[in-house]
């Protein structure tokens, strides 16, 4: 590439930073493999994929349930960009896929970002304040941005405590539901000695209109009895919940590799010492010298 060449990755996020060589894809069929996902992706040069999954856990048994989303490394930023632009939308076991390049979560850049939009610029003198009116009045601060919220997930506060995505699949049955996360929050409020914790999940839909729709019609409607706040999710929540259920499948996967390992290195000193435990055979010559 040339130096007068524009970067497509660069182009994408609006900088001359070489861009990440990894996407992200949500909407996946919960039966579709990583071998899939692989083939499906390999004519960008796909390096390696992962489907997470999480281990729900029962009285008896556990299971082991995908999460409906994916993450691919390519060998370069450029095929990251290319396999976005033309994979998007597209189908993979009868699901849309949603592709995108993955942006990895940083609580201390989300807090900066916030920082900025509370920031109000002081006003600044005129040079000649003579020729301005007595009474001009002074201008007003601009008021504070609203974050960005989502078009197509909706945030659900307040479910009863042992909703599962099972419910809440059957609650939003008319919308398209695709990717579902439930999780507990803690909440407060101000000047109170109050704090409790709450269930809440998050609910990706067919698209904007389905969110309108959902909202407007279930916002009146109980949840397994109980009155339940619908509301447009924030783009920064659907991304903190993301990658809080990856991370938690990754620490999931080390923790069940690190106890194989313990197990696998029991066995291996319970057979040890059962070997060692075993009488050695008796020679001729001991038997000899015993007659």
């Amino acid at each position: 590439m040339s130096p007068t060449q524009p970067n497509p990755a660069a182009a994408l996020s609006g900088s001359a930073e070489p861009q990440t060589k990894r996407i992200y894809i949500s909407n996946l069929d919960f039966s579709t493999t990583e071998e899939e996902l692989e083939q499906f992706l390999q004519e960008f040069r796909v390096v390696s994929v992962l489907i997470p999954s999480q281990t729900v856990r029962g009285f008896r048994n556990s299971t082991v349930r995908p999460l409906g989303i994916g993450y691919a490394d390519f060998a370069s930023a450029a095929d990251a960009l290319q396999a976005v632009e033309n994979l998007n939308g597209k189908q993979l076991r009868e699901r849309t896929l949603k592709i995108k390049m993955y942006v990895p979560y940083s609580p201390r850049a989300r807090a900066e970002r916030r920082k900025e939009k509370r920031k109000v610029p002081a006003p600044q003198a005129e040079e000649n304040p003579d020729a301005a009116p007595q009474d001009a009045q002074q201008p007003q601060p601009p008021a504070p941005a609203e974050e960005p919220t989502s078009k197509d997930t909706v945030y659900c506060a307040y479910l009863p405590s042992k909703v599962t995505d099972v419910e809440l699949r059957e609650f939003f049955a008319d919308y398209q539901p695709q990717d579902i996360y439930v999780y507990r929050t803690n909440g407060s409020r101000r000047k109170v000695y109050f704090h409790r914790r709450f269930t809440a999940a998050l609910v990706t839909l067919g698209g904007e209109a389905e969110l309108a729709n959902a909202i407007e019609t279930l916002g009146t409607r109980r949840l397994m009895g109980k009155k339940i706040t619908l509301r447009p999710a924030r783009l920064s929540k659907v991304e903190e919940v993301q990658h809080a259920a990856a991370r938690k499948l990754e620490l999931e996967q080390i923790q069940q590799q690190t106890r194989q390992i313990a197990e696998h290195a029991m066995a291996m000193e319970e057979h040890r010492q059962q070997e060692a435990e075993i009488p050695a055979a008796e020679t001729p010559d001991d038997v000899a010298a015993t007659a």
